[in-house]
């Protein structure tokens, strides 16, 4: 949510014609779309418009003071100041908007009919969003949208639905792709709909708000995701609640077409519901493993079992696997790993030595030349063999820093000494500064065959000397030397 509500609205002129021009009528495929309610049984309908002067004016009002009041809460808009009448009907509407509302509703005229009746919007409508580009210009075909539930709507799936309208309509509307910039991290309920709804988290920015309930600012999410690339299953937490509602009343859900209740009656072979003993929802089991269909109890399943031993991603997987079962495990482990602290932290690189550390040690030894080499001392080498190991149970390996090393009792060109530390701190801070360097460093390590294949260096004299240097003293340290 990046653009400002009263500023003019944009359209999109980029990615695929015919480019929309403002209030024009939408493309003939887009047309009411009847869904079921979570409890399967409650139809309701997502009815689309494409110019505020289509919503009836009662019903713009309510839904003008429903956004009002998620501005007033100060919890999900970045907003601060409640918008007026005449500016939420452009910002809502000027591109694409929907609205759910309860029953069948077959067109925008059955709408008007509704509001000549006296409707009351508060019990019949459910909640809204709008499609807009994201970006103008060029980069007008990647698109965002802004979602409303109102409160009669509250924990019946409402905006898992309006999620799925949106992935539906949008690449319908000429968009190619979906950003949505800020979901602020304590808005759980939103952020499980996109994960499950196969948005990819892009990015994070820290501490962008300042909320009413926390005292302190929240970190915010950015979601995207391809909208004309192969559809993903997505519906596998849909298709759960569908088994289950089969198996709990015995009846098929509401729009069950033969294929439908086909699967399902097969699935029933191989479900089934069994009681909670603390009293809670009954689990669903596929056999003798718990179906989780929840997203963000998947994400805590995974991060708690690997937070147990912090193993890699196949023993993490295997081992939930034996109790639990969900649609690609492997990927929630997968993020589970990747955001672990103590994983984090074990991946980072050691810190080199500072040049004027090493400059200190040089002066104390004067008759460092007369002496043999000592590279590593045994209990150097010690420590070294098991810090190796731990960061090996982590599935991480660091590049060898080849400035931890003892150079004093070696004869070398000071001004290539200077350069390999130089490049030591640089790489350090390259690390430290770069979110991505110690995944991306591992990626190198792997594909080039070795540590030193990870290390690039340039043509000039100065760093093949010390490609050579390095390569001396690890096969030194390797013969005993």
């Amino acid at each position: 949510m990046l653009d400002d509500p009263t500023a003019p609205a944009i359209y999109r002129t980029s990615g695929d014609a015919p480019y929309p021009t403002p209030y024009a009528p939408l493309p003939a495929n887009i047309v009411p779309r009847q869904v079921t309610l979570r409890d399967r049984s409650t139809t309701a309908t997502l009815v689309p418009f494409s110019s505020p002067d289509q919503v009836p004016k009662t019903l713009l009002h309510y839904l003008c003071a429903l956004l009002n009041r998620e501005i007033d809460k100060g919890d999900t808009y970045p907003m601060i100041n409640e918008l007026p009448l005449e500016s939420f009907g452009p910002y809502w509407f000027a591109n694409f908007g929907a609205v759910m509302l309860l029953g069948n509703v077959t067109n925008v005229d059955h709408v008007w009919h509704m509001e000549k009746e006296g409707i009351d919007w508060s019990k019949q409508c459910l909640g809204s969003f709008y499609i807009k580009p994201n970006y103008p210009g060029r980069s007008s075909h990647v698109c965002n949208g802004g979602f409303l539930v109102s409160d009669v709507a509250r924990n019946r799936g409402v905006g898992r639905l309006m999620g799925e309208g949106y992935l539906d309509w949008a690449p319908q509307l000429g968009y190619s792709y979906s950003v949505f910039n800020l979901v602020y991290e304590t808005n759980i309920a939103s952020a499980r709909i996109w994960d499950a709804l196969g948005f990819k988290r892009i990015g994070r920015v820290p501490g962008c708000g300042n909320l009413k309930s926390s005292d302190h600012l929240v970190d915010a999410i950015i979601f995207g995701r391809d909208l004309n690339g192969e559809a993903e299953d997505y519906l596998s937490e849909e298709r759960f609640d569908k088994i289950r509602y089969y198996l709990k009343t015995g009846n098929y859900p509401n729009g069950a077409d033969r294929a439908e209740k086909s699967r399902l009656r097969s699935a029933g072979a191989h479900y089934r519901l069994v009681s909670d003993p603390n009293g809670g929802e009954e689990k669903l089991m596929l056999k003798d493993k718990e179906v989780i269909s929840d997203p963000q109890k998947q994400y805590e399943i995974a991060l708690k079992s690997h937070a147990a031993t912090h193993a890699g991603i196949n023993k993490t997987t295997a081992s939930i696997a034996e109790r639990y079962h969900w649609i690609r495990i492997k990927e929630t482990v997968s993020q589970a790993i990747r955001n672990c602290t103590n994983c984090k932290e074990t991946a980072k690189p050691a810190k080199a030595p500072t040049s004027s550390k090493a400059s200190e040690t040089s002066q104390t030894s004067p008759g460092a030349a007369d002496r043999q080499p000592s590279i590593l001392s045994p209990a150097t080498v010690e420590n070294a063999e098991v810090q190796n190991a731990m960061q090996q149970d982590h599935a991480t390996q660091d590049q060898m820093d080849i400035s931890r090393f003892d150079y004093e009792d070696i004869p070398v060109d000071p001004a290539i000494m200077s350069d390999i530390y130089a490049s030591a701190s640089a790489t350090d801070a390259g690390a430290e500064n770069n979110a991505f360097g110690t995944e991306a460093t591992q990626q190198e390590v792997q594909g080039h065959g070795g540590m030193y294949g990870a290390q690039i260096y340039g043509d000039d004299a100065d760093a093949q000397l010390q490609a050579e240097l390095a390569g001396e003293l690890e096969t030194r340290h390797a013969g005993g030397q």
